[in-house]
């Protein structure tokens, strides 16, 4: 008896020892894909597959307590080789979705940095009405003049583009058409930004007009439910019991914002297949870093993603419902 008991406890501390085991391995497996996600993004051009890549700078990485309640932590990505050289590197803001911080895209953002951006997050979980990337725009300009900073003389203030996803997206378009630092923003990126449909019942500042800006934009979101919903306009309220449901970012969201962007700067839309909401951002990182690249960086390589004989983002079968327009 005491001995089918002892031998009870042993196969029971051996059940508990490898559930343990596993426990461990796939949390440590999800921080590995967390940290590499770039290796495990469904690819399929070429420059798409490069953009993707880590780039080739080692990155360093430094915050700012701000004292200030919204925003609290300013955190820059950076080159290293920043920190010996005279180069003054663009800049990439990027505005939290609902709840993130720049903890959040910690990965993503080092990503960004190694293709020799500055790229830059703080720790506002409220983003929408584009006051806390204004500040953060300001504070690096102010850094930037500090000669006491590390920084000093290194952040190119004249080329400075700005990403959001999510709620970051109508950050990102409150940002380039309505704060004080707009006129300084050179590329407009916003992944799965939420729809006008949502941001006139939130109200409080989320609603945004694209007639204002005045910077080349870029917009992406999936297919999946979530980014695309059942209602085909915006004008079809959601009905849970009906099967109809408004998406955060569906294709007339897109639409409408590329109609309502000025037709004197450059303007386009893809959605990805098979692609929902929670990490369209890491999706689309390839393509959104050959954006900066090229109307930061002049890089005309990553201009051949939307632009040319045959412009990449076209024809991979990766995307759909894809529109470019380029001003002439």
């Amino acid at each position: 008896m005491k001995r089918g008991i002892k031998m009870l406890f042993k196969v029971f501390g051996i059940i508990v020892l490898i559930i343990c085991v596993i426990s461990i391995g796939l949390v440590m497996l999800a921080k590995h894909k967390e940290e590499n996600y770039y290796k495990y993004t469904k690819v399929s051009g070429n420059l798409e597959k490069k953009y993707t890549a880590m780039g080739s700078e080692e990155v360093s990485y430094k915050e700012f307590d701000t004292k200030d309640e919204v925003m609290k932590k300013i955190a820059l990505w950076y080159p290293k080789n920043m920190e010996t050289g005279n180069k003054k590197y663009p800049i990439v803001v990027f505005a939290n979705g609902t709840g993130s911080t720049s903890k959040t895209y910690k990965s993503f953002l080092s990503h960004l940095a190694s293709w020799g951006f500055i790229a830059v997050g703080n720790g506002d979980p409220n983003t929408h009405t584009g006051k806390s990337m204004n500040d953060t725009i300001s504070f690096l300009i102010k850094e930037n003049k500090n000669k006491n900073s590390m920084f000093y003389q290194k952040f190119d203030v004249e080329n400075i583009g700005i990403g959001g996803h999510s709620q970051g997206g109508p950050s990102v378009f409150n940002m380039a058409g309505k704060q004080s630092n707009k006129d300084r923003i050179k590329a407009v990126y916003a992944a799965s930004p939420t729809s006008s449909y949502h941001t006139n019942i939130f109200k409080d500042g989320w609603e945004y007009d694209l007639s204002l800006i005045d910077a080349p934009t870029f917009m992406t979101a999936g297919t999946g439910s979530f980014d695309s919903g059942t209602a085909l306009s915006k004008n079809i309220q959601s009905d849970e019991k009906a099967g109809i449901m408004q998406g955060i970012t569906p294709l007339w969201s897109l639409e409408e914002n590329l109609e309502d962007l000025p037709n004197n700067i450059d303007k386009a839309f893809a959605r990805k297949k098979e692609v929902d909401h929670g990490d369209s951002y890491l999706q689309f990182d390839g393509y959104m870093t050959a954006w900066f690249r090229y109307y930061l960086m002049n890089d005309t390589e990553a201009g051949k993603v939307f632009y040319g004989e045959s412009p990449e983002l076209l024809k991979n079968d990766l995307y759909q419902d894809v529109k470019v327009l380029k001003h002439q």
